[in-house]
């Protein structure tokens, strides 16, 4: 594990809260967009974004402890909560927030999913046998092994028992995601404000991410939409079922 010198602290110290600001900036501006109207949606995203930052701060927490990987405290600001700065706990809330905003934005701006609509299950086999098969062979490697572990577990679920069609929605919006993935990802690895413990990783990098990241975050993107449209669900059932004591 690597850590960078504390010489560099004064300058540095606000670096991971800025990059939380820039993650949550412009999806929060544009959440007002007439065109996607966001704000509409929040209170069916709320609990869907409080309920996944849940999962993965236990998780967070759990790693940390047993030094899986940490934080470099030059690109912090100091304040913790257990062994967590307060910048990874708001990066639970900002990034499924931005994901969450993509996805909504593409169904809003483009009406056609033509080919994400007929492969969408295709993509979801080819995703579950790329975990599967990271488990069987990093089982041994924490990071990969319980990443993968969740990811096999949430898209085999999908899979095989929800087999909801807004899958193909969320396999078009974690395409797009990736870029802005690739900057954020890129900055908090490459100084780095988040390091891992190399002995529990494959050692497979893309630029300075961990190829587990790439699985990490589809793993999130999957249980908050998933989560997200169930509350949208409900949201439906309550108002048809208010329409129909109306009427």
């Amino acid at each position: 594990m690597v850590k960078t010198s504390d010489s560099a602290k004064p300058v540095m110290n606000n670096l991971y809260l800025w990059i939380n600001i820039g993650t949550i900036l412009f999806p929060v501006l544009l959440s007002f967009d007439k065109k996607v109207a966001f704000y509409k949606h929040w209170p069916n995203l709320f609990p869907a974004i409080i309920i996944t930052a849940l999962f993965f701060l236990i998780w967070d927490q759990w790693f940390t402890e047993m030094q899986i990987w940490g934080f470099n405290s030059v690109y912090l600001t100091g304040y913790y909560i257990g062994e967590i700065p307060i910048e990874e706990i708001l990066f639970f809330f900002t990034v499924p927030y931005a994901c969450v905003f993509i996805y909504e934005c593409l169904r809003a701006y483009i009406k056609s999913n033509e080919t994400f609509e007929e492969l969408y299950r295709w993509f979801t086999l080819l995703f579950f046998g790329i975990a599967c098969s990271l488990l069987y062979w990093f089982s041994d490697k924490l990071y990969t092994g319980i990443t993968s572990l969740v990811l096999s577990f949430t898209l085999g679920t999908h899979l095989m028992v929800i087999r909801r069609r807004y899958m193909s929605w969320f396999y078009f919006a974690f395409l797009v995601s990736i870029l802005p993935m690739l900057i954020v990802n890129g900055l908090l690895t490459s100084k780095p404000v988040v390091y891992y413990n190399e002995n529990e990783i494959t050692g497979l990098r893309l630029g300075s991410i961990p190829v587990e990241d790439f699985l990490y975050n589809m793993a999130m993107m999957v249980i908050c939409i998933g989560l997200y449209e169930w509350f949208n669900r409900l949201s439906l059932r309550r108002r048809l079922r208010h329409q129909k004591q109306s009427s």
